[in-house]
């Protein structure tokens, strides 16, 4: 299909109108000057700050991997950034909102708020809250596949925490097995894998992060550090790993956009 043209004194008049054709319609407008091509607008390209994922799933059907110190660490680097963050709290144990309970009783504040999922309709929830721009990162329970469907679904990015240890690496085949067949059923879907806790210290350390080299996964490991363990109620401090993480995740999700 030709491009459609429009002459130099009519583009002084059209030129917001012409513009707003442009970006709605996706094709090229074509100024010409008696009858002569003198120069092409095209439609722009978003930058990759604009595909940003919006809804990240903490997911292992496994506890005791560390989603919820994950999660709250994740979350402070990405208000640490500028963004607008908000944790759901989908476990039983409501680890998110304890601990944000606890820093409120100490009056310490947390540069993101956490709410509590509503497990009948995390989906729309998750949605709703990130529909303003909120980057939202819903931490999952263990050993329950419907709510981890449902934040998977949901997400944009699901990040898989997964411990350094050889029954963790045994136990993260059922986890990977389910979120395979959401990847075969769902478009775009874009999960990967976060070794946490990794102490260089130690061989099965290395040897997990080889191992894991077979699966999606995230260059950016979690490092095993006191400050995390000791973190609990507190405004998470310890922030470089996360900010890199999420520095991978900008650029995992502008490269696949």
């Amino acid at each position: 299909m030709a491009n459609k043209t429009v002459g130099v004194r009519s583009l002084r008049e059209e030129l917001p109108d012409v513009l707003r054709e442009v970006k709605e319609t996706g094709r090229p407008v074509t100024v010409t000057r008696h009858g002569e091509a003198l120069a092409t607008i095209v439609p722009g390209t978003l930058p990759t700050a604009a595909r940003a994922p919006r809804i990240l799933a903490l997911n292992s059907l496994k506890g005791g991997v560390g989603k919820t110190t994950i999660t709250m660490h994740l979350a402070a680097a990405i208000a640490a950034a500028g963004e607008r963050v908000t944790v759901l709290d989908a476990d039983e144990e409501v680890s998110a909102l304890r601990w944000q309970q606890h820093a409120q009783a100490d009056s310490i504040s947390l540069p993101f708020r956490v709410v509590a999922a509503d497990r009948n309709s995390l989906m729309r929830q998750a949605r709703e809250l990130a529909r303003d721009g909120t980057v939202v990162i819903i931490d999952t329970p263990p050993n329950n596949r419907e709510i981890l469907k449902s934040a998977a679904t949901v997400a944009d990015v699901v990040l898989v925490p997964v411990l350094p240890t050889a029954m963790d690496l045994d136990r993260l085949g059922t986890t990977l097995e389910l979120l395979a067949d959401l990847e075969a059923a769902l478009p775009n879907f874009n999960y990967a894998i976060v070794l946490n806790r990794f102490d260089a210290r130690k061989a099965m350390a290395h040897d997990a992060n080889t191992a894991l080299d077979r699966h999606p996964r995230f260059e950016t490991v979690i490092r095993s550090l006191a400050a995390y363990e000791r973190g609990f109620g507190t405004a998470p401090s310890e922030l470089e790993q996360f900010r890199q993480l999420w520095e991978e995740l900008l650029q995992v999700m502008g490269s696949d956009a």
